[in-house]
């Protein structure tokens, strides 16, 4: 499960247990993990803080201090919670170490163990702390970080400059949004759960996606099935130059199998996008026709995809104003329809049907006039709050992508590869969800399995592909390897 800050808080104090004996918990939970990396004798290092997060190391300290040499340094001075306290007084008088011994130990010491700060932490470390950490960053110590990586916010990426860089964080009893976030902060190499069987609400805000769940949301094909049995998908871009977006919408859509592809595009580029695909019913449109060529299929179709390769496309304005007045089926917006947001944002209020934004940080920039910076290190918060604020799904796209749902859920990407660090893959994304919210009619578990996939084929291609020069291309094929291993 994954929990923020105040859902783990809810979840100790929902327990009943007190928090010395959730200290306890925890220290025995990360001490029965150390034992498994090192063999007796070893040298371990404790960087304790002041706080409950430093009393988990205490404890750890003491319960392998028989067979370890256990080396405690108080980052921050005696602790000041009653339990932590508590947790230093009981330590062998040995094992504390000043700060002249540090610089000694951290070279000495097997494994560094990084309790200084728990999911409480925000804002900046003070210079003492700073200096230490980049000591530990600096050192060739494994380092082992409790709950957080010092430093870093346990609800987003931002992180100090200096914060704790660790092989394993081990999370205690749930993932936070931290973990999930690991390839957009870099701070460690892998992560753990420690549980500690705390009993957990039988939700939680954030919703979670694997093959397992994916295939348990895409429908079976029934023997009477045909093909218009799930609706028709509807594809509008492509201009003059950029006929290839709107090619990997149509092998987006076609990855997933929407049986009914619908393809709306300028007039100049139809010779080439129906020259490389069969199957999508055209609708050519010039600068006198776009209105009686689109609206009827704005009516007549499941789910729509607009403005991928749209840039130079003739009346784009009015096709995104028509879509979001008549449709009452979902809309996944992209590329240049994202742009002309960022000048009349207003006009998602005309909306009757599930909007699906689907920026990268520079688009979601310009639309909601915050820094990049801002939203690189607040990500959830920024996407949340624009989704509840405009009552739109917005698909931040990045290293993890986060999709954020107007009820406030939320949803972390864990899959995916630098293999889809490449132009046109936010175009291929496109298809993959306007053919999956055909097929899906759930609207939230729809986004959530097309991220997915997006990025889980990147992995599944990494077989045949290098990252370096992965086709986007391959991706029906890949799926279609897919499908066969689940019988589908």
């Amino acid at each position: 499960m994954i929990i923020d800050k105040k859902g783990m808080k809810e979840i100790e104090a929902a327990s009943g247990i007190p928090v010395q004996d959730l200290m306890e918990q925890v220290g025995t939970a990360l001490s029965q993990r150390i034992r498994r990396e090192l063999s007796p004798g070893s040298v371990i290092l404790f960087l304790c803080g002041k706080g409950n997060n430093g009393g988990d190391g205490s404890v750890a300290a003491r319960l392998l201090s028989k067979e370890y040499q256990c080396r405690v340094y108080l980052a921050q001075g005696w602790p000041v919670t009653p339990e932590s306290r508590h947790a230093c007084r009981r330590l062998p008088r040995h094992s504390r170490i000043t700060e002249d011994d540090l610089a000694e130990t951290i070279e000495k010491a097997d494994l560094i163990i990084d309790a200084v700060f728990g999911f409480g932490f925000h804002g900046s470390l003070p210079d003492d702390l700073k200096k230490l950490f980049r000591m530990v960053n600096q050192s060739d110590t494994p380092v082992f970080s409790v709950d957080i990586n010092s430093g870093c916010e346990c609800d987003s990426a931002a992180c100090d400059s200096d914060a704790i860089r660790s092989e394993v964080t081990l999370a205690i009893d749930c993932f936070k949004p931290f973990h999930m976030l690991r390839k957009e902060h870099g701070r460690f190499q892998k992560t753990e759960l420690l549980e500690l069987g705390l009993p957990h609400p039988k939700t939680s805000r954030f919703r979670e996606m694997n093959e397992e769940l994916f295939f348990d949301s895409f429908p079976v094909k029934a023997e009477n099935v045909y093909k218009g049995t799930f609706g028709k998908t509807l594809l509008i871009g492509g201009c003059y130059g950029m006929a290839g977006a709107l090619g990997l919408n149509l092998t987006g859509a076609r990855t997933v199998g929407a049986p009914y592809i619908l393809a709306a595009v300028p007039e100049e580029i139809y010779p080439i996008a129906a020259t490389y695909y069969l199957t999508p019913v055209f609708h050519p449109f010039g600068n006198e026709t776009w209105y009686s060529v689109i609206e009827p299929l704005i009516h007549s179709s499941a789910s729509i995809g607009f403005g991928s390769g749209a840039s130079f496309m003739h009346h784009k304005e009015d096709i995104l104003d028509l879509i979001l007045q008549e449709s009452r089926v979902p809309v996944v917006l992209d590329a240049a329809a994202l742009r002309l947001l960022s000048h009349n944002m207003y006009i998602l209020r005309f909306a009757k049907a599930p909007v699906i934004l689907t920026p990268h940080i520079g688009e979601f920039s310009a639309i909601t006039g915050l820094p990049g910076s801002v939203i690189r290190d607040n990500r959830i918060k920024c996407a949340s709050d624009f989704a509840k604020d405009y009552k739109v799904i917005v698909v931040l796209k990045g290293s993890n992508t986060i999709a954020a749902f107007p009820n406030g859920e939320l949803y972390i990407n864990q899959s995916g590869t630098q293999a889809l660090a490449q132009a046109g893959a936010g175009d291929l994304l496109t298809g993959i969800m306007t053919g999956i919210l055909t097929l899906t009619r759930d609207v939230y578990t729809a986004v959530c399995m097309a991220i997915w996939l997006h990025g889980y084929l990147a992995e599944y291609g990494s077989v045949y592909h290098s990252i370096q020069n992965f086709p986007l291309s391959c991706y029906p094929e890949l799926m279609d390897e897919l499908f066969r291993k689940h019988s589908r």
